[in-house]
């Protein structure tokens, strides 16, 4: 707190004179969540599933704003990154305030160049704010993929007004950020890959002849894949005209093939199996026609474990993002795309896309087994509907039997 002097004059004589003391600029700087960065993703909330750094900031900030969660940013390896910020006043006085001043960043890592956009200051680190003022954080490094760093925020007076300079400095926050791994995806590329699959979608609910007049899952979620990682080359891939990028054809494969093949050339990070359901079978047994297929169809397996929940759930935990599979259900009877978006730590949510878009398997993260389930239950039953009908057809008895339940999952990452 500054004590500045204020006087009257008239006529060229001081008449009065009075000591006012001016509270000192005390801001903090947080996350502007209206706002977009650029290469970026940040989770600014605190909770049991995602618990973040906190810092108790000093006296000088009311009791209230005094807790500062430390938001998690995760930045993108080779472009620099905008962050959105904003100053808000950290003390709120009675009497009056200097209400502008100076923030400043820093950060000890060599490997990392930070700059204010369009500060005035020769110092790009810092810049002459007022409360409320908005500004933007860019970001540049040298770091590998899962690397960490922290920027510090302090915040100070300046000396272009005419309230009295202190010499105060104060802690006005902090930035911790990491890179991008190699498995987890931000907003524009999980954008690529939802692109894809609902502009296929029209012309796969109308069996559009010649590309689209068979069963188009496995193709769909390929095309979704090469646009995820802009490569078609080494992934089934269709333009815009429905001409083929290349060669590559699915004649005596199956996605289990694709899966493998993916893995092969570097773009899987895990690969999961999973066949713990348990079969209805008095309700795959009463499936004599499509009737009752649909009568029974999300209910003839269930789950028998956590394990599937627990698998994702160890994926996505501290890593803030999009996370991405191609997976088959009913060992390689349908082919899907899974995006767990991580975005929000706190309430991640998940979708499973077909050839016809959005499947009715979505919402909150903790049913996403229970989506993977609906997704293999409605599968198995179409087989056992197939079976019976070859029973009528053929007169055989591959009624009697049953296909396999199995899931398999490929977790998808950059090479």
């Amino acid at each position: 707190m500054g004590e500045n002097i204020f006087q009257i004059i008239e006529n060229g004589e001081v008449v009065a004179t009075a000591k006012v003391s001016i509270y000192d600029f005390i801001p903090i700087v947080i996350i502007d969540e209206d706002r977009n960065g650029e290469n970026a993703m940040w989770s600014t909330e605190n909770c049991k599933d995602s618990k973040k750094e906190i810092i108790t900031l000093s006296d000088d900030f009311d009791k209230d704003l005094r807790e500062y969660i430390v938001p998690e940013i995760v930045i993108v390896k080779n472009s620099v990154s905008k962050i959105p910020l904003k100053i808000k006043q950290g003390y709120d006085p009675f009497g009056p305030q200097d209400d502008d001043g100076i923030v400043t960043f820093s950060c000890a890592n060599s490997n990392v160049t930070i700059e204010i956009e369009e500060t005035q200051s020769t110092n790009t680190t810092e810049k002459e704010v007022s409360y409320g003022d908005e500004i933007i954080l860019k970001i540049a490094h040298k770091l590998g993929r899962g690397n960490k760093f922290s920027v510090n925020i302090k915040g100070k007076d300046d000396t272009d007004d005419n309230f009295k300079s202190t010499d105060k400095i104060v802690t006005s926050g902090r930035l911790n950020f990491s890179i991008i791994e190699k498995d987890v995806f931000i907003k524009n590329e999980a954008q690529r890959v939802t692109n894809e699959i609902l502009f296929i979608e029209p012309f796969a609910n109308a069996g559009t002849a010649p590309e689209y007049d068979e069963n188009y899952c496995m193709q769909a979620a390929e095309r979704s894949l090469s646009e995820l990682f802009n490569n078609y080359t080494d992934f089934y891939s269709v333009d815009r005209s429905h001409k083929h990028r290349n060669k590559i054809s699915f004649s005596g494969k199956n996605a289990i093939d694709r899966g493998n093949k993916f893995k092969s050339l570097g773009y899987v990070k895990t690969e999961f199996s999973f066949d713990d359901y348990k079969i209805d079978h008095n309700n795959r047994k009463s499936i004599v026609d499509p009737q009752s297929y649909k009568k029974v169809r999300y209910d003839i397996i269930s789950l028998n474990s956590n394990s599937l929940q627990e698998f994702f759930q160890k994926q996505i935990t501290d890593r803030i993002g999009y996370h991405i599979f191609y997976f088959t259900v009913t060992s390689g009877f349908h082919t899907l795309i899974l995006i767990i978006n991580n975005t929000t730590p706190c309430n991640p949510y998940f979708t499973i896309y077909d050839q016809h878009g959005e499947t009715t398997s979505k919402g909150d993260f903790t049913e996403v087994a229970e989506g993977i389930r609906k997704q293999t239950s409605w599968t198995f039953a179409n087989t056992c509907l197939n079976r019976y009908n070859s029973h009528l057809k053929n007169k055989n008895n591959k009624h009697h039997q049953w296909d396999s339940t199995k899931t398999i999952l490929w977790k998808m990452q950059r090479k």
